[in-house]
């Protein structure tokens, strides 16, 4: 999924149980540089490397084509209103795999500048989610995801084009999720990856 592995880096972060390094990995739209994460595997035991993540990661897998419906007026323009997404209909593939997507890695975990609950994640279009998907198939507050003593859960927030898992279109109801879960948000799709499996795909 990530291609061919980079060279060995000069100097990889400290590979840490407390979380404090990859929060300082995460920028501001709540990703962490794949080059860098995957220097950090390659350089790291699997076990060393669970205990860094600490927690899962959504990894950007593929989007879905189709068109966004057009809009009469300056409305259209502007990054204050969702667009509806129409996929398309077609007889074969209906996913495309998108190479700056396959670079997208959201960790749950927050960044050093995040000021909100260390549990709750929201995902949306601007800049006061924890994830960001600047896109006009984007909700402004799209979904959010909660870390619970009993497992991660995935609810939508009324979304315009809708949160999926494994295809099946959510409520507002939350659901947990599992390790390889196939997650979307409109034409997104993500896995969502526990430390381990993310250890798989980055070193594999």
């Amino acid at each position: 999924m990530f291609g061919r592995k980079p060279a060995q880096p000069k100097s990889v972060p400290e590979v840490r149980a407390d979380g404090g390094s990859l929060a300082r990995m995460v920028n501001q739209a709540g990703r962490v540089d794949l080059t860098l994460l995957q220097r950090v595997a390659l350089a790291a035991a699997r076990e060393d490397f669970v205990r860094f993540m600490q927690q899962p990661v959504l990894a950007g897998s593929a989007i879905h084509r189709g068109n966004l419906s057009a809009q009469r007026g300056p409305a259209s323009r502007e990054m204050n209103r969702t667009v509806l997404f129409e996929p398309a209909v077609t007889d074969g593939e209906s996913v495309s795999v998108s190479e700056s997507l396959q670079h997208a890695i959201y960790p749950l975990v927050k960044g050093a500048q995040a000021t909100s609950a260390a549990r709750f994640f929201a995902i949306g279009r601007i800049d006061t989610n924890d994830f960001i998907l600047p896109d006009y198939a984007i909700s402004k507050q799209h979904a959010v995801i909660e870390i619970k003593g009993e497992g991660t859960f995935l609810r939508d927030c009324g979304s315009t084009n809708g949160t999926f898992l494994n295809g099946t279109r959510l409520g507002k109801k939350p659901v947990p999720l599992a390790d390889k879960d196939v997650v979307g948000f409109a034409r997104y799709e993500f896995a969502f990856l526990l430390p381990a499996s993310l250890y798989s795909m980055l070193t594999g």
